[in-house]
């Protein structure tokens, strides 16, 4: 007998290290897999400036300016006292130009620009990444390329302190001539800050007509006339432009719908478990106003307000969010539901965590430490307890939505095609969603584990009241979980999202440029940005919103009180019959 206990013992005493090992290596997998998110972030921040800090080397770019040969009478400049720095050119695009034009102008010396090393840096990127656009037109290039050249490298003359610059007129012959349909592409594709303000520049100091522009060329078209756009651009100032109402990011139409009514049906069904929650409870609203039980029924109005919005989305898409025909115009300038809907997303999205964090909180609370939890309730501090989470859940997601609102730079926009709700831009969505987000899952998902863990061992206990849960309790287990399920799942798909929406602004971009100037078979390719998408995850995710109402409406119905009316129904049912 004693040999018998003794075997039992040992094999408890092994179970509870097996159990402890486990906890532990739980723990430790559950912080890792909350870290991801996080580490895909920083890992991809290295093509965040992809777009900004294109190198390109075009080759025809720099043999156009190396080979100038223009005499002194083809050159116009405006001469200037005010060549306060003198700085040797230490660039190569515009290198044998400028001999030639300080020929022309100062004769003898050393050359010398009026830009410091480090702006003479970023002149040269600028330079390269105009060329993305300038290779689309070699008439263009051929004649802009001088005055670039002296637009960001004017001329100083050290001795005598005058400076020599772009004129005016080489600016505006450019800009309305020969280049005018790239001088709107430019603006359109956020590169207007490259380009010089014509009416700013000086007037030139000789009588000659121009640097590089031929008067016969000011009605040139660039080849532009009778382009054939896709079907998902249109052709706006003899540009093919993408359509606000048309283009598709997804790999076909098929995915698009696919997307579309999967979000039609979740968030319908989603809403009809919404409006059921809140009926049943205004009917137990002496449970359900109570504390904590309250915190629950903000998370069913969050869902509500949220498919609201997404419903309202789907009844009216392109008229809500597209500002203009022009997808790049739309872009520049959301509309007002476009910024009403991020506001809605980023404010509920946050909200719902916190609502959903500050009750498991309570409940951990209330398992690990039963006592002092009920010394609160008896104390009568859960009013203050409550007070404080509704205020902190209140308060806590407005500064992003103010800053989002206020500044321009962190603006709401749109972020997938065809749209549904708007973001901010892809550093502010991070820190202020996705990266709160991911530490109150992780940290409620821990307490969870916790919780479990607390409850089993308490069973191995001798002599001592072992924890259990009451039937409420079980069913809010249920609503955490499934919040759980729903918040992991959204994590890990928003997080590749907005780690990678940099690259495809970049691809995206580049893509829309490719296709400016009229669709080519096979020359442009759109697979660069499609894998960066994908509409069966995001139709997953708009399923699982369905999941977190449903668990609420779970807790609220007493499913006693059903099965007793279901039981009074067929009785009256078989009465009538007889």
């Amino acid at each position: 007998m004693c040999y018998w206990n003794r075997n039992k013992q040992k094999s408890v005493a092994i179970g509870k290290k097996i159990e402890n090992i486990a906890f532990i290596v739980t723990i430790v997998i559950v912080l890792g897999l909350f870290t991801l998110p996080i580490i895909f972030y920083f890992t991809s921040s290295h093509n965040r400036d992809t777009f900004n800090n294109v190198s390109i080397y075009y080759k025809g770019w720099y043999s156009n300016i190396n080979d100038i040969s223009q005499n002194c009478t083809r050159l116009s400049w405006s001469q200037d006292n005010d060549a306060s720095e003198c700085h040797e050119y230490t660039g190569t695009a515009c290198r044998n130009f400028l001999h030639q034009w300080f020929q022309c102008t100062i004769g003898e010396g050393e050359l010398n620009i009026g830009v410091s090393q480090q702006e003479q840096n970023q002149h040269e990127q600028t330079i390269t990444s105009l060329n993305s656009y300038l290779e689309y037109c070699k008439q263009c290039q051929q004649q802009s390329s001088a005055f670039i050249c002296q637009y960001f490298f004017p001329l100083a003359d050290c001795s005598t302190g005058k400076s020599y610059k772009a004129t005016k007129e080489d600016c505006l012959l450019i800009s309305t001539g020969v280049c005018s349909d790239l001088w709107t592409l430019a603006n359109n594709f956020s590169y207007g800050s490259l380009l010089p303000d014509c009416s700013t520049l000086p007037n030139a100091v000789n009588d000659s007509s121009s640097v590089t522009i031929l008067i016969e060329d000011m009605n040139d078209s660039n080849g532009t006339e009778g382009i054939a756009c896709r079907e998902d651009f249109v052709e706006i100032d003899l540009i093919c432009e993408p359509r606000c109402d048309s283009f598709e990011q997804t790999g076909s139409h098929l995915d698009s719908q696919l997307l579309i009514y999967s979000e039609v049906v979740a968030t319908s069904i989603a809403l009809t478990f919404c409006i059921i929650a809140i009926i049943v409870a205004v009917k137990e609203y002496k449970i359900l106003l109570a504390y904590p039980s309250i915190l629950v029924l903000f998370q069913v109005i969050d869902v509500t307000v949220l498919v609201i919005v997404l419903i309202i989305t789907a009844i009216d898409r392109y008229g809500l969010y597209c500002s203009s025909v022009s997808l790049l115009e739309t872009l520049k300038n959301p509309t007002p539901f476009c910024k009403f809907s991020g506001v809605i997303f980023q404010y509920n999205t946050l909200n719902m965590v916190l609502w959903w964090f500050f009750y498991g909180v309570i409940i951990f609370h209330k398992i690990l430490f039963p006592f002092q939890a009920k010394n609160f309730e008896n104390m009568g501090y859960n009013k203050y307890i409550f007070i404080t989470v509704v205020t902190l859940c209140l308060v806590i997601p407005l500064p992003a939505v103010i800053i989002s609102l206020t500044v321009e730079r962190f603006g709401y926009n749109i972020y997938r095609f065809p749209t549904t709700l708007c973001i901010s831009s892809g550093d502010m969505w991070f820190y202020s969603t996705t990266l709160p987000m991911d530490v109150l899952v992780a940290a409620g998902v821990i307490m969870l584990i916790i919780i479990f863990w607390t409850i089993r061992r308490s069973s191995f206990k001798i002599n001592q009241q072992s924890i259990s849960l009451t039937t409420a309790e079980k069913k809010i287990v249920m609503v955490i979980i499934s919040f759980v399920i729903f918040g992991v799942y959204i994590l890990g798909n928003t997080s590749g999202a907005v780690a990678k929406s940099n690259e495809f602004k970049a691809a995206l971009t580049q893509y829309f440029e490719c296709e400016a100037f009229g669709h080519v078979p096979g020359k442009c390719d759109r697979g660069t940005f499609d894998k960066i998408y994908n509409p069966y995850l995001n139709a997953i995710s708009y399923i699982l919103i369905g999941l977190v109402p449903l668990s609420i409406l779970n807790f609220i119905i007493k499913w006693h009180s059903v099965k007793s009316l279901r039981t009074k129904a067929r009785k009256l049912t078989k009465t009538s019959i007889v």
